[in-house]
């Protein structure tokens, strides 16, 4: 319903005098109408696209431009941006805090992309850290995480928390890059698992402390996906130990569940229902029931049934904040 449709019905029930609903309605044409969220976007969506032509430029043309050229050029680029960010930076403050200038969230995010594109054409060209391949992601890790939360910024941490995941695969099998970097061996699992738990962990410390706690939604997203990840690869990859997985899996979930409900969120409930719902399906159908020749309508309605009730519950109990 328009707002013009609501003006009508309140002048029909004469809840509103007929001046009234004209003045209003004059107000609703000719008042501004906000951009702020496309602007956002469409700035954010400039940085990426700047930085990837960058990137595409460099990659066709090196030979051409030169090294030196390169890599004053981007660093360049990247100091300038983060002069002006830090110019424009917030105050110090363990609350919430905006920049003192519209573009500084942006020209922040610039010269981390720009510091990640030197680091990566660095080590390409001159090998820069050898094969010490966990150094390349930890410090952008290190330097991301301390940077958003002295300027505020949830993009920064995002990448932050990225790289510290990519530390983590990586020190884990480091000669086995580009092969190993998932969820298929044992040490990569148990590192996710251990890295998932620290991270919930210290989000929970950190919002208890009230340092950065609008931060805590982020890191909770980020750390619980990456925890239920490698513990539902524990019950698919290895067996004999598929329980040893699946018991923590489903009481991560229950504790996602539970905290769905004291946060009203329900991007955790979310989380809680489909992981617990696919560990269960696969221990309950393809492990202990497997080799039983149950006709083919027995699975679907199984399918059918536990659908119904995971869609039952995820619409009809969750409640939200009025």
């Amino acid at each position: 319903m328009s707002p013009f449709d609501v003006l009508t019905a309140l002048k029909q029930r004469s809840l509103l005098t007929p001046t009234q609903a004209d003045a209003l309605a004059d107000f609703e044409r000719q008042r501004p109408v906000s951009l702020h969220h496309e602007l956002r976007a469409a700035l954010y969506v400039g940085i990426l696209l700047l930085t990837g032509g960058l990137g595409l430029l460099i990659y066709e043309h090196y030979d051409e431009i030169g090294d030196l050229a390169i890599i004053g050029g981007m660093a360049a680029l990247c100091v300038i941006s983060f002069w002006y960010a830090w110019k424009n930076r917030p105050l110090l403050s363990p609350e919430q805090a905006r920049n003192r200038s519209v573009f500084g969230d942006y020209t922040l995010l610039l010269s981390c992309l720009l510091f990640l594109s030197l680091e990566g054409y660095a080590q390409y060209r001159f090998n820069l850290f050898g094969t010490r391949y966990g150094l390349v992601t930890f410090m952008p890790a290190v330097l991301f995480l301390a940077i958003a939360y002295r300027f505020d910024h949830r993009g920064v941490l995002g990448m932050g928390l990225t790289a510290l995941a990519s530390w983590v695969g990586v020190t884990v099998r480091p000669l086995e890059l580009r092969l190993k970097t998932n969820f298929f061996d044992e040490p990569t699992v148990l590192a996710a698992i251990g890295l998932g738990t620290l991270l919930i962990g210290a989000a929970l410390w950190l919002e208890k402390r009230r340092i950065k706690a609008h931060f805590t939604y982020t890191l909770l997203t980020f750390a619980g996906n990456l925890l239920l990840l490698a513990l539902l690869a524990g019950v698919f990859n290895f067996d004999g130990r598929r329980w040893l997985y699946g018991v923590p899996l489903f009481a991560v979930c229950a504790a996602f569940d539970w905290l769905s409900r004291r946060e009203q969120v329900f991007l955790y409930r979310l989380m809680g229902v489909v992981y617990a719902y696919i560990g269960a399906t696969y221990l309950i159908l393809f492990r202990l029931l497997d080799g039983m020749n149950y006709p083919t309508e027995v699975y679907l309605i199984y399918f059918i049934a536990t659908g119904t009730a995971a869609v039952y519950y995820l619409t009809h109990t969750f409640r939200k904040p009025r």
